[in-house]
């Protein structure tokens, strides 16, 4: 029997539109209210662009962001887990990035910051619409002077064409590094074990949990190791083949009520809930 329920925002929790079907809230609030599920997101967003939809979705289990490095009720505003990128660890990726050419965005207290403004630059901007960002004309000298540290860091590549991600440097990235590719040609980068699939353990973990019980739900690079730790890892149907390899199960896509498959075929089987009953 599953009693958690953990799943990604884009492309699995928000639909074409970037919404959050009405469906899919009514879905949720059933599990919730009737059936004790512990619901709760896992995403690679910063606290800022996540707990809205947070809050819409009435998490009851603690917010997993920058892909689990920041663990926060968002109730309380209690930070129970914070795992960032130290500064000195920090300095060696922004080194070896930009030695390859990528565009570095760093994270500083729900602000962004870049080097310049470019097409590569202006591009990741466009996506974090209401979010503070910053130019500092020298990251590395910025880290050193603020001692900074950073829940995660954003490579830009190539945004013209895909342009895949070498694999030296993918080689070298791993050996400290957690490294989530992000539409091929960009990625994610957090701290060395630091993961989705870690923070979800952590979690199940705290509630006791085991991960037999668990459901997570995602579309993305950096879902697989949430897939990989739970008893029901379920891809979206808008997933990569990549991505789908690795779930027990591809439910229908997010725009077509991809939960709703989801809760029939393992939570309800018997009953059956249908969009009219909702």
């Amino acid at each position: 029997m599953y009693h958690m329920l953990v799943t990604d925002i884009d492309g699995t929790l928000l639909d074409s539109e970037g919404k959050v079907p009405e469906e899919t809230k009514k879905i949720l609030a059933v599990l919730r209210e009737k059936r004790g599920f512990i619901i709760t997101i896992a995403t690679g967003r910063m606290l800022a662009r996540a707990e809205s939809i947070a809050r819409e979705i009435m998490i009851n289990a603690p917010l997993i962001c920058y892909n689990g490095a920041l663990i926060i009720d968002i109730y309380t505003r209690h930070r129970i887990l914070e795992r960032p990128i130290p500064p000195g660890k920090l300095i060696e990726l922004i080194e070896l990035l930009k030695e390859w050419g990528y565009e570095v965005i760093v994270y500083e207290n729900e602000t962004i910051k870049v080097e310049r403004f470019n097409e590569r630059t202006r591009w990741y901007i466009n996506q974090c619409e209401g979010i503070e960002c910053n130019v500092v004309h020298d990251m590395i000298d910025y880290v050193k002077q603020k001692n900074l540290s950073s829940y995660k860091v954003f490579a830009v590549g190539d945004v013209s064409k895909v342009v895949k991600v070498p694999a030296e440097l993918l080689f070298k990235l791993e050996q400290n590094f957690e490294v989530s590719l992000a539409e091929e040609s960009h990625m994610e980068i957090n701290l060395k074990g630091v993961s989705k699939g870690s923070a979800v353990k952590f979690l199940a973990d705290a509630f006791r949990i085991d991960s037999t019980e668990v459901i997570t739900i995602g579309d993305g690079y950096n879902d697989v190791s949430m897939l990989k730790y739970a008893g029901l890892g379920i891809a979206m149907g808008n997933a990569t083949e990549h991505i789908k390899g690795h779930a027990k199960y591809i439910t229908l896509t997010n725009c077509e009520n991809g939960l709703l498959d989801i809760v029939n075929k393992f939570i309800v089987p018997q009953e059956k809930i249908s969009l009219e009953d909702l």
